[in-house]
């Protein structure tokens, strides 16, 4: 008891400022008004959120992943998350709290741990105390960190588990590490190889260590039992269950957005992820990205020269690793395009690792600075990174500045035309009838139970996944069906019924949603002209 009291002073003067700091930086962001009215406050920012809160709510009142009443299906990628918003839900919703307000209560709750979790890892990794605090802290101010916090998706939580793997690991804590790696592996599913990686080093490290050559003993198996277990039963769970109801072991949306093209390498797709996204971050823009280059350059270097492999696949493979995973899935925009966080949501889970790592360099590099005991670089050096300490300061002030409008923005147009649309379905559709919808979370939630949606996208309906709209449409013969206006088809045969403009599109499809009742079917197959 002792020696926690003592570990809870030492520490709690940075948990009581990451903790104020990320609620203030979080407050900015749910108090935006740029876009005329507190929808910030009101809504979430993407119709994913929706769709989680879809599953949540069947998981907590049916017991099943159902997008449909009572019809399973593989639309959730991330199924830990839906099992932690179904527990959020029952227990909150019955106090009058909102959806919206349970998705972004339950990420900021796990936002909160983010930093505190990266300050201790700072510590395991060896890093000096104030080091470890310029890590924690960067992670609250970074602006695509900021804006998931209060996005009501898993990010941070994914976050949050992939920091706890790594400093369970570092303070051998195989059982918590295992754990931490098997939740991972089902919040996000791009998280099995990076689990893999954090898992095996401590295994290797043991067999790479014995003197004899032979199999592995029964401690290294009883280690790597510790360590992947938990990741395998959920794994293989979750993989079961996507293959019993859609035949597939992953989630629909890895068949909907992943692009089969881009083969196994595709540099210009890397390229286009510095040009579109890393140039972005407060790290690089305005020249930092020097310093931060030269700080990854030397926390490999000194890896190497220390022999701390560990080290090594921890900070600077993980977020590589997972670059490269995502440049080989989805076809990214180019230079002049920011993206929308409907995009940069998948990188933002690695952001915290790549804060360990130029941190762990720039410790480096003054303990280099320090051994070498020359005058000019202990006065030179000090002065570099304290102008870099100000010009991230700066990058993250405008750059926060600028995704504060963006989150008011996305949360309009999500309320003003998903949520807005959705609930017009509820209350104008008749019950016992079938609904096509190509952003199908918010209008789920709200419709009334007798109707059924079809997702054509093929994020919630796998049979839909990589089917023409004319078949899809000839298969299911909807009633209605919910397009943006470029959706539809001049040919089909519709009576036009409701329809909402967006003042401005940031996150949406397109400009107008539109509702429509179907007259007829278009031709299927296609007639040979």
């Amino acid at each position: 008891m002792k020696s926690f009291l003592k570990s809870l002073g030492e520490h709690l003067p940075f948990y009581l400022v990451a903790i104020s700091l990320t609620l203030i930086v979080s407050a900015l962001y749910l108090t935006g008004t740029a876009s005329g009215g507190d929808w910030a406050w009101r809504g979430v920012p993407l119709d994913d959120t929706w769709i989680h809160l879809v599953y949540a709510r069947s998981l907590a009142e049916q017991g099943g992943f159902f997008y449909n009443p009572g019809i399973p299906e593989a639309g959730m990628s991330s199924p830990f998350w839906v099992a932690l918003l179904a527990l959020a839900y029952k227990l909150v919703s019955p106090l009058g709290i909102t959806p919206q307000w349970i998705a972004k209560g339950t990420t900021l709750f796990f936002a909160l741990l983010v930093p505190m979790v990266t300050y201790h890892t700072a510590l395991a990794l060896g890093l000096k105390r104030g080091w470890a605090w310029v890590a924690g802290l960067a992670v609250i101010l970074e602006s695509n960190l900021a804006y998931g916090n209060v996005a009501g998706m898993e990010a941070p939580l994914a976050s949050l588990l992939l920091l706890a793997a790594i400093w369970a690991v570092a303070r051998q804590r195989p059982v918590l590490a295992g754990l931490s790696i098997g939740f991972l592996v089902v919040t996000r599913g791009e998280g099995v190889p990076l689990a893999l990686v954090i898992g095996a080093v401590p295994v290797l490290q043991k067999y790479l260590g014995r003197k004899k050559f032979e199999f592995l003993n029964r401690g290294e198996i009883s280690l790597g039992l510790k360590l992947f277990l938990p990741a395998l039963l959920t794994g293989s769970l979750w993989a079961f269950y996507n293959l019993k109801v859609s035949g597939h072991i992953l989630p629909n949306t890895y068949y909907v957005k992943h692009n089969f093209s881009l083969g196994w390498f595709n540099p210009d797709n890397i390229f286009n992820l510095w040009t579109g996204y890393f140039r972005y971050l407060s790290l690089f823009e305005r020249g930092l990205w020097i310093l931060c280059l030269a700080a990854i350059g030397v926390a490999v270097y000194h890896a190497i020269r220390v022999r701390r492999w560990d080290i090594l696949a921890w900070v600077a493979l993980v977020p590589f690793l997972h670059i490269y995973l995502f440049s080989n899935n989805i076809k990214v925009a180019a230079d002049g395009v920011l993206w929308t966080y409907f995009t940069r949501r998948y990188l933002d889970v690695i952001l915290p690792i790549l804060v360990l790592l130029v941190a762990y360099g720039l410790n480096a590099a003054w303990e280099i600075v320090q051994a070498s005991q020359k005058r000019l670089a202990f006065l030179v050096t000090p002065m570099v990174m304290l102008t870099g300490l100000a010009l991230f300061i700066y990058n993250t002030a405008a750059r926060n500045l600028q995704f504060i409008t963006e989150y008011s923005w996305d949360t309009q147009n999500i309320e003003t035309v998903d949520v807005a649309m959705a609930r017009w379905v509820g209350e104008n559709l008749p019950p016992e009838t079938v609904i096509a919808a190509t952003d199908a979370g918010a209008l789920r939630y709200f419709a009334v139970p007798g109707q059924t949606i079809v997702d054509f996208i093929g994020l919630n309906c796998a049979a839909c996944i990589g089917r023409p709209a004319d078949e899809l449409l000839n298969a299911f013969a909807p009633d209605y069906v919910i397009f943006f206006r470029q959706g539809l088809n001049n040919s089909w045969q519709y009576e036009e019924l409701f329809g909402i403009t967006a003042e401005r599109v940031i996150i949406l499809g397109g400009r107008e949603l539109v509702a429509v009742r179907m007259l007829a079917l278009p031709p299927w197959p296609p007639q040979q002209p």
